[in-house]
């Protein structure tokens, strides 16, 4: 990775139509880096409820400007140039998150700069073919159907992957025609603030995106604002509640929730060993566990158990060695996001030992800083916290089952339903499985992995709508039939 040119004390303002702007709110927020918790920002504003109103009443000129005549060409324009931009600037970027989140450099500039840039081409196909429907004049009415965008859209975006959630949404939001207001998470917003200018580079009028850094309050202000349409958030089931009641008490405005997770990774005695070991240890140690589709829970099959248990605890233990320094090259298992998610995991790990047996890991890894080592439980109490609850840290559950009817109810056994993998050789099993676990996306022999064709979203606690693929188009529009006499 080349050498870091953005300050991260320079976005220390709002950005509004355009650009960079002095907040009406007097209040800030101060920025660690988890590695050794020293000070990264200490003036990132907090927008309040009168930088929240000018940004809704800027957002709503610009859907109702030049942006509401863009042709599907245009706008198609206006994304391939974002992708081509952001092929030179990304780098930069996101290690402007990497300070504040702990994500290792190493893996930004591969795998997340690879999917953000997929994800703008993607959808820059898509602004063209958002085809409607007609129905024949039988009853003398001919009927059209169209899709037509929102309007004023606000993302609120989680910490583990800043950059990647706000391209995301931006570009199906944008594709459809509606315009962004995106709240980056507390606890990183500097990549989301320095890539907003990246959009008027690549020919998007002022006002379509803009970029509120805040807390909580700012989220909330968003979620019950009178004149915002639709609302997408990616983060907690808590929250995930919160922004659901702000949005039915305000307007009902349209709401998408990408929540929480605990995915179970089935292990059949018949799966190849080395490739259930390899996605399911990635799984759960990508961004130090910090991620919704976390490989958490494990179970496997009695007849292959004492083989896989045995070799999955001897990677985990060796991760530890991948364990450092997230701004340096080689290090690809970094902190966890900052303290107050330290003591949080610290907290479920010790009170894991008296539900669970612990069998690798569970301290603290160092003296500085927020980081913990990669840590295995072995066969928890049924009502064990550990089990049940999001830890959101590198620690996972391992379980051992007889039955295919018993670890489907196992794995059911929760209020999450967002992923989940089944690994076997057997075609007909794995999609019988797949059809029974409750949850939004299954992968067979793999787990924590999406595909941007394909909608992404969970079931029961784990979410509401799906993101990815043509789906997204459909979150950001709203249909208007017409009937012609």
């Amino acid at each position: 990775m080349s050498t870091p040119i953005l300050n991260p004390k320079d976005f220390g303002k709002l950005f509004l139509n355009g650009e960079y702007v002095e907040a009406r709110s007097d209040k800030t927020l101060t920025l660690l880096n988890p590695k050794d918790n020293t000070v990264v920002a200490d003036n990132v504003p907090i927008a309040g409820e009168e930088d929240v109103e000018l940004a809704v009443r800027l957002a709503e000129d610009a859907f109702a400007g030049p942006w509401s005549s863009f042709s599907a060409s245009q706008r198609t324009t206006c994304l391939l140039k974002l992708a081509e931009l952001l092929e030179s600037r990304l780098d930069d970027i996101m290690y402007l998150d990497s300070l504040t989140t702990g994500n290792p450099v190493s893996l930004m500039a591969t795998r997340e700069k690879g999917y953000i840039r997929s994800c703008v081409l993607y959808y820059a196909g898509w602004t063209d073919k958002q085809r409607g429907d007609y129905f024949p004049d039988d009853d003398g009415f001919v009927k059209l159907v169209r899709h037509e965008p929102l309007g004023v859209c606000a993302a609120i975006n989680p910490f583990n992957a800043p950059v990647a959630s706000f391209i995301l949404k931006a570009a199906p939001c944008l594709a459809t025609g509606n315009v962004l207001i995106v709240k980056p998470s507390e606890k990183s917003p500097l990549g989301s603030l320095a890539i907003a200018t990246l959009f008027e580079e690549a020919g998007f009028p002022k006002g379509v995106v803009q970029v509120l850094s805040g807390d909580g309050t700012t989220g909330a202000l968003l979620a019950k604002h009178m004149r915002i349409r639709k609302i997408s958030f990616t983060g907690s089931i808590l929250t995930g509640k919160k922004i659901q009641e702000a949005a039915a008490q305000s307007n009902l405005k349209r709401v998408t929730l990408e929540l929480g997770g605990k995915s179970p990774a089935i292990i059949f005695d018949d799966a190849n060993l080395e490739n259930a070991l390899t996605w399911t240890i990635n799984g759960i140690l990508t961004r130090c566990g910090q991620l919704c589709i976390a490989s958490s829970r494990v179970y496997v099959q009695k007849g292959i158990a004492g083989k896989f248990i045995q070799a999955y605890r001897e990677r985990m233990a060796d991760a530890v060695e991948r364990l450092g320094d997230p701004q340096v090259a080689g290090t690809t298992v970094g902190p966890l996001v900052d303290q107050g998610q330290f003591e949080r995991v610290k907290a479920m790990i010790a009170r894991g030992t008296q539900e669970a047996e612990l069998v690798v890991g569970g301290s603290r890894f160092g003296s500085d800083g927020c980081f913990i080592e990669p840590t295995v439980f072995l066969n928890p109490k049924p009502d064990a916290q550990i089990l049940k609850e999001e830890i959101f840290g590198p620690v996972a559950v391992v379980m051992t089952f007889d039955t295919e009817e018993e670890v489907i109810k196992a794995a059911n056994d929760t209020e999450f339903g967002l992923t989940a993998g089944v690994f076997t050789k057997d075609i007909a099993r794995a999609l019988r499985v797949s059809s029974k676990v409750d949850s939004g996306l299954v992968g067979i022999n793999c787990i924590s992995v999406t595909s941007m064709q394909a909608p992404f979203g969970g079931r029961k606690q784990s979410g509401i709508g799906r993101e990815f693929g043509e789906y997204a188009l459909r979150a950001f529009t709203e249909p208007k039939t017409v009937l012609i006499k």
